[in-house]
């Protein structure tokens, strides 16, 4: 009787009323990642070094993004349904002057991390007038919260950062991917239908194909908003049968 009981026990111990709910619930959850970003809470060499491979250049990028919408779209915010965005900045920036200097010295912390990149000075520039602005916006009482709040200091900033990366000649040392244009921190991925593909041409599949055979990237580039899902181009070219992510697929290559 106890060897019975003792064969059929690992059976009953797995079983789970509600498995089924809680498998859909899962997959209902939003994504922890978007192809190559995931938030980053840890700058590579502790946001001191400047990045040495596009491996570390990558993982600053994402740490800035994270940075930058915590501050001003907190991701834990916008999922309690608010009709407007807000951030650890906003809520810190309510204390009357101390927060707002406080809110300015940690807004400081990603122009710093654009140093560290390799932003020239006058895009920096650029960045701090935007730090000072929201700073003197903060100061006037009530008025000024609202205003701040619609400002958005870190995410412009995080928008100079994106342009630099996209287009200096100073910048074309790294080879990253960056998020696509939109104010989702991590949206949902969607799949590419037959008619999506037929109506943007080839030019980027082919970069993307390329990428994927030959296991990294070659320039600095958005990703589409298909390409935070494993399914390569074409159907299984980034992924094999069971949906498992291509191991040299660079979109889906772990920072850490």
């Amino acid at each position: 009787m106890s060897g019975i009981f003792g064969s059929i026990w690992p059976i009953l111990s797995s079983y789970r009323p509600n498995a089924a709910r809680t498998r859909q619930a899962q997959k209902d959850r939003a994504p922890e990642r978007f192809g190559a970003f995931e938030p980053t809470y840890i700058p590579p060499g502790y946001a001191i070094v400047r990045p040495r491979t596009d491996k570390e250049a990558q993982r600053l990028y994402n740490h800035v993004r994270t940075v930058a919408f915590w501050l001003d779209a907190a991701p834990l915010l916008s999922d309690l349904g608010l009709p407007f965005r807000a951030g650890l900045d906003d809520i810190i920036s309510l204390v009357p002057i101390y927060g707002d200097i406080l809110s300015g010295v940690l807004q400081l912390y990603q122009v710093w991390l654009s140093f560290i990149y390799g932003v020239p000075y006058e895009i920096l520039g650029r960045m701090l007038l935007n730090v000072i602005l929201d700073v003197i916006i903060g100061f006037v009482p009530l008025f000024g919260d609202v205003l701040d709040n619609l400002f958005k200091s870190n995410l412009r900033n995080l928008s100079l950062l994106e342009e630099w990366l996209l287009s200096a000649p100073s910048a074309q040392k790294y080879h990253i991917l960056l998020m696509p244009d939109g104010g989702e921190f991590l949206p949902k991925p969607k799949t590419s239908s037959a008619w999506s593909s037929w109506f943007s041409g080839t030019s980027v599949d082919e970069v993307r194909e390329r990428e994927r055979m030959e296991g990294r990237v070659y320039k600095t580039r958005r990703m589409g908003k298909d390409e935070g899902v494993g399914a390569g181009v074409g159907g299984a070219s980034g992924s094999n049968a069971g949906g498992t992510r291509k191991r040299r697929d660079p979109v889906f290559e772990p920072v850490d």
